[in-house]
């Protein structure tokens, strides 16, 4: 449950784990398998004709894949 809420976050693990203690919260596995899935990042032209927008695209797909 979110802290102060009745809410429930479903998130990776890995991310769940690295804000648990900041926002005191527990991180309890899923009651069920989840199967692998893939993320897609979609963007426009523009982002591979501008120099500015390249990088952007280029971080997030290096810094998706550290988490």
């Amino acid at each position: 449950m979110l802290a102060g809420t009745d809410l429930v976050a479903t998130m990776a693990e890995r991310i769940a784990r690295r804000f648990a203690d900041v926002a005191g919260v527990a991180v309890l596995p899923l009651p069920y398998e989840v199967p692998a899935f893939a993320i897609d990042l979609v963007h426009g032209l523009r982002a591979t004709s501008n120099p500015v927008m390249q990088w952007f695209v280029d971080l997030i797909v290096k810094t998706c894949r550290t988490i």
